[in-house]
C-alpha cells in the first residue's frame, strides 16, 4: 500500500562503480613502484644463488689445485672476488628491506588524502535526513488513513450511540456490542515493541488513532 520511490538512489548506486577510482589510481601507481623494487629483489636472489654455486665449484677446484701455484692462486682471487660480491649483495638487500619502507612511507600520505576524498562522496546520502523524511512521511500517511476510518464510523456512532450504547440496562445484556463501538475500535491494528528503533512506539501509536504525534514535524527540506 505505501512504498518507498528507490528510483533516484538506485541510480545513484549505480553510479557509485567509481566512486575511489582516484585511490584505485594511487594505489596502482604504489604497485608499479613496488614491482619495480620486487624485480631488483629477485634479481640479487639470483645473483646470489650463483654466486653461492660458483663460489662452492671454485673452492672444489682450488683445493684440487694445491701442487699448482699458479691455478690456486687463480682461484684463490675468484674466491675473494665472489666473497666480495656476495657482501655487496647482502648489504643491497639490507638497503633494499629500506626502500621498501621509504616507498609504504611516500604513498602513505597520498593514500590517506585521495581515499578520505573519495570516501567523503558517501555524504551524499544524507542518512539523518533521509530517515527524518521517511518517519514523517510513514507516520503521517498512517494518521491520514486512521483519521478517515474514524471520520467515517462517526455517522454510524452518532445513530448507534442514541438508540444502543445510551442504554446501560441494554449494554449490561450486550457487552460484546458496547465494545464493538469503544472510541478505540478505529484505531488500526498495531502489534509490535519497536525497541530503539528509529521510529519511537508512542508516535506508532498516536499516528493508529489519527493523529499525529506534535512531536513529529515535518523535514524543514526535502531529500533529493
Amino acid at each position: 500500500m505505501l512504498k518507498i520511490d528507490r528510483s533516484e538512489l538506485d541510480k545513484a548506486i549505480k553510479n557509485m562503480v567509481a566512486m575511489y577510482a582516484d585511490t584505485e589510481k594511487v594505489l596502482a601507481d604504489y604497485e608499479e613502484e613496488k614491482q619495480v623494487l620486487i624485480n631488483r629483489e629477485n634479481g640479487f636472489k639470483e645473483r646470489m644463488l650463483q654466486l653461492q654455486k660458483e663460489h662452492t665449484q671454485v673452492l672444489l677446484d682450488r683445493d684440487s689445485s694445491k701442487d699448482n701455484t699458479s691455478d690456486y692462486i687463480k682461484l684463490s682471487k675468484k674466491l675473494t672476488a665472489a666473497n666480495d660480491d656476495m657482501q655487496i649483495i647482502v648489504s643491497l638487500q639490507a638497503q633494499l628491506k629500506e626502500d621498501f619502507k621509504d616507498l609504504k612511507q611516500k604513498y602513505i600520505p597520498i593514500i590517506r588524502d585521495t581515499y578520505s576524498n573519495d570516501v567523503s562522496a558517501k555524504n551524499e546520502f544524507q542518512v539523518n535526513d533521509t530517515i527524518d523524511y521517511v518517519k514523517y512521511e510513514l507516520l503521517n500517511a498512517i494518521a491520514d488513513y486512521a483519521k478517515e476510518v474514524r471520520k467515517l464510523q462517526l455517522p454510524i456512532r452518532e445513530i448507534v450511540g442514541d438508540e444502543f450504547l445510551g442504554d446501560s440496562q441494554l449494554m449490561q445484556e450486550n457487552k460484546s456490542f458496547q465494545r464493538a463501538f469503544e472510541f478505540d475500535s478505529t484505531y488500526l491494528s498495531y502489534v509490535g515493541d519497536l525497541g530503539n528503533s528509529v521510529i519511537a512506539k508512542n508516535h506508532v501509536l498516536s499516528s493508529i488513532s489519527g493523529n499525529l504525534h506534535p512531536e513529529v514535524r515535518k523535514p524543514v527540506k526535502d531529500v533529493e
